[in-house]
């Protein structure tokens, strides 16, 4: 007889030993993913099927696990090596049964422990547990040696028929990412049907016994669960989640962005779910449902165990530099351009993401721009919603393209941390801005203050009033010929302004000695005509 079927027919005769109690039993259906509700035979006959189906879909693996769980919780247990004696030595004539044994033996039957067949699966019926052979139980685990180690069949054709048998490598092409690193598939890749008027829900069961890269999650915090969905499954496919959908782990809520940025395909990351898995005890079902509406097109659901990368990892992965020399002939050879006036421009010490101090100047190799932003600021904003565009120049900017400016970087080494901006000349020479502004500033004051003592001095002195400031004494004042009368109203009329004298232009060019008006009578109170003094 087969190894095999001699272990099938070995764990069947265990589960119908009358000293296994049904509490034994319903521990080995919840282990096994078995319904443990009704009476003992039922159970029995659910854990027999499950036994005779891995039989016959030829799934050691499975096999495996019901067998481990058998033995583990059972208190007895029927080795294969004493079924192989059973078939190859028929057992001795029994003596003739007493009185009381022919009252408690249960009428015989024939054997139901065949291998089952695909067409007509064998009938369990759990009339009684009586059977040839069985009188050998009293005492079975002293005088039998114990059961051999279980050995789990090579990997071969017949290791792939379920996706927990092993490792398995995710079946999608997904768009890899520096971030993580796509390792092994969880359960089945599930198929979201199109929805274009009404809700669906898709749910994965999983439980760390049955997925072997579960285990990897539990000793390892860099080993990540994570939900990833995309619109197709041939090439490679960007992470895309329908429009409205909603993520539940064991029924509570995913709070994740599954949408990505407003009109840009490729800008959604995956979800991580790791910390909303119970994964203690290995036996503990977990659920994760996604529900959907209001779709156009297919989308393909699966869960990946992924290898995250952290960002200090990844900036210390940057090894392209751009050159001192080559940033400076770079300027230089814009400003040898005859069509452009070549003057200095600032460069500013600030990231334009995060607005802080450079730590690390980065940018694209194909920018065209001396200006930088920070390798860590950059790559936290990828994280979040993958774009790969330099903030600066929106040109395509991949974590394989960056590099580390030296010239910035020799600046920022150079320059204290309060120095925000450097200006860069033609040349490609840097230097700290402020200086000249310290020398223009003084002599830019005084000519102000000069220029409004000389107004004010003329002005009071034309009104007949000696007012002069005593430091502009010796100033000459210039004559003005217009009667006093004429000068006082006009001077009066004129708004006073700080420009360069203003006042004398107005008077000495508008006035001459044929247009002068008499002077005005002095005006004479009218008291009325009914006061009398």
């Amino acid at each position: 007889m087969d190894d095999k079927a001699v272990e099938v027919q070995s764990l069947v005769r265990t589960i119908q030993v009358p000293a296994i109690s049904k509490a034994i039993l319903q521990s080995i259906c919840a282990v096994n993913g078995i319904p443990k509700t009704g009476n003992k035979s039922d159970l029995q006959r659910r854990i027999i099927q499950q036994v005779n189906l891995c039989s016959d879909t030829r799934d050691w693996e499975r096999l495996h696990e019901i067998r481990e769980s058998i033995v583990t919780r059972a208190s007895i247990y029927v080795p294969p090596s004493l079924i192989s004696q059973t078939r190859s030595q028929p057992p001795p004539p029994p003596p003739p049964p007493s009185q009381s044994q022919l009252r408690s033996q249960p009428l015989p039957q024939s054997s139901y422990y065949q291998t089952a067949r695909p067409q007509t699966p064998p009938n369990y019926a759990m009339a009684s547990y009586g059977q040839s052979g069985y009188g050998a139980l009293n005492g079975l685990r002293s005088q039998n040696p114990p059961a051999p180690p279980y050995q789990a069949p090579p990997n071969g054709p017949t290791a792939r028929l379920r996706p927990n048998a092993g490792l398995v490598a995710p079946t999608i092409a997904y768009k890899p990412s520096p971030f993580y690193e796509l390792k092994y598939q969880v359960g089945d890749v599930r198929a979201l049907e199109v929805m274009a008027a009404h809700r669906n829900s898709e749910r994965i069961s999983i439980r760390v016994q049955d997925q072997p890269a579960l285990q990897l999650c539990l000793n390892d915090r860099t080993m990540r669960v994570m939900v990833l969905c995309v619109a197709g499954n041939q090439g490679v496919q960007d992470i895309a989640f329908p429009y409205q959908c909603e993520l539940k782990v064991n029924g509570g809520d995913i709070k994740a962005n599954l949408r990505g940025l407003k009109n840009k395909p490729g800008s959604t990351r995956p979800v991580d779910i790791t910390d909303s898995l119970r994964l203690r005890p290995a036996s503990y079902t977990n659920n994760v449902e996604l529900t959907y509406a209001l779709t156009q097109k297919k989308f393909y659901l699966g869960l990946v165990v992924c290898k995250s990368v952290p960002i200090e990892t990844l900036v210390a992965q940057i090894q392209k530099k751009i050159r001192k020399e080559s940033v400076v002939a770079e300027i230089t050879k814009k400003a040898s351009d005859p069509d452009v006036v070549a003057t200095s421009q600032n460069l500013s010490l600030k990231c334009p993401l995060s607005y802080m101090r450079l730590k690390l100047p980065c940018r694209g190799v194909s920018c065209n721009h001396i200006q930088c932003f920070d390798a860590t600021s950059y790559l936290q904003l990828q994280e979040q919603g993958p774009q790969w565009l330099c903030p600066i120049c929106n040109k395509p900017a991949p974590f394989e393209q960056l590099a580390i400016d030296e010239y910035a970087r020799q600046i920022l080494a150079q320059t204290s941390e309060s120095v925000e901006q450097v200006t860069i000349e033609p040349n490609g020479e840097w230097a700290v801005p402020g200086a000249k502004k310290k020398q223009v500033t003084p002599n830019h004051d005084a000519s102000y203050v000069d220029d409004d003592e000389i107004v004010i001095s003329e002005v009071t002195k034309s009104a007949g009033r000696s007012t002069t400031a005593p430091g502009l004494a010796s100033m000459p004042t210039p004559h003005l010929a217009t009667p006093t009368s004429v000068a006082s109203r006009d001077t009066s009329a004129a708004p006073r302004s700080s420009n360069k004298r203003p006042a004398p232009e107005v008077i000495d060019l508008t006035l001459s000695d044929d247009d002068d008006e008499p002077p005005r009578p002095v005006k004479r109170a009218n008291y009325g005509t009914g006061f009398s003094y």
